[in-house]
């Protein structure tokens, strides 16, 4: 297999809404943008993933990562060094990554990659519940 390397075109600064495509597999994404923000997910398929920074413009509204379909597929782990325990506990199946207005923090950050069926989240925040999920109703 070739080593995908990555370029300068896979960094994108988001300020507005974003359906982000399979074909954007590998970008690190820049939510530069005080204002709310959705990134919506393509639909699960084997070997995508995608990182989501906060950027130097931290957020007064809360950026939402959700997926396609509100199918409940996101699995995973947010860690924050300040909960004593080292770990934000995130909901089992949820829908939505949640970069939490006024917790959020330049270089919080939430990575998602695909098996197909799921999207399998790690990431870091620096202050507890930062970064949070939740299910679709």
């Amino acid at each position: 297999l070739a080593e995908k390397v990555q370029k300068p075109s896979d960094t994108e600064a988001i300020t507005a809404a974003n359906t982000i495509t399979a074909a954007e597999s590998g970008t690190r994404y820049v939510l530069n943008v005080a204002a709310a923000k959705i990134q919506t997910l393509p639909t699960p398929a084997a070997g995508l993933e995608y990182w989501f920074y906060v950027g130097a413009t931290e957020p007064t509204g809360t950026h939402t990562v959700v997926t396609a379909s509100s199918a409940n597929i996101i699995v995973g782990n947010i860690s924050s060094p300040e909960d004593a325990a080292g770990s934000v506990a995130t909901v089992t199946d949820a829908d939505t990554i949640s970069f939490v207005a006024s917790k959020a923090v330049h270089g919080d950050f939430a990575h998602v990659w695909s098996d197909g069926t799921n999207w399998y989240l790690d990431g870091m925040c620096k202050v507890q519940d930062g970064i949070t999920t939740t299910q679709a109703d």
